[in-house]
Parts: C-alpha cells; structure tokens; sequence
C-alpha cells in the first residue's frame, strides 16, 4: 500500500505536485496573516485600507514568490525522496 503511494508521487509530474503544496501552504499562510493582522489591528479595518492605497500590491506580490518558491522547492524535495525509496 504504502509502496504504491511512493511509486505514484514518484510518477507524478513536478509541477502538479508543486501545485498542490502551493495550495495547501498559501492557505495557510492566508490564515496566519489574517490572524496576525487581527491581533496587531483589534480588526480588519487595516486590511480594506491597504486596497484604498493600493500598498497590497508589494505585499502580495512577495507572498505569491514566497509560495511559488515553496512548492516547488518542497515539490522536488518529495519527489527526490520518492524516487531514492524506489
């Protein structure tokens, strides 16, 4: 069982896999930085005024490079390991 699971990552293809740890950490990340914002704020008022002035753009900009690096870093990182247990 166990084994077919290893043989399917290590035939699935690099970008799929990144995707799928792009989505699952930019999820997350969503969430902490809400939350971090709630916390920092006492609300979200802070967020809706940062599309006023249009400051979003940086911030989302370097998040989105942060979560592209991460999946595909930890997308050949699995596939590595998949195909070094094969």
């Amino acid at each position: 069982m166990a084994n077919q699971k290893v043989k399917k990552i290590a035939s699935t293809p690099l970008w799929k896999l990144a995707i799928r740890f792009m989505i699952s950490f930019g999820f997350i990340l969503a969430i902490v930085f809400t939350a971090a914002e709630l916390f920092k704020n006492g609300n979200l008022n802070a967020i809706s005024e940062s599309f006023e002035d249009d400051t979003w753009i940086p911030f989302v900009a370097t998040r989105v490079a942060i979560i592209i690096g991460y999946g595909f870093v930890m997308a050949f990182l699995t596939k590595s390991k998949a195909k070094n247990i094969i």
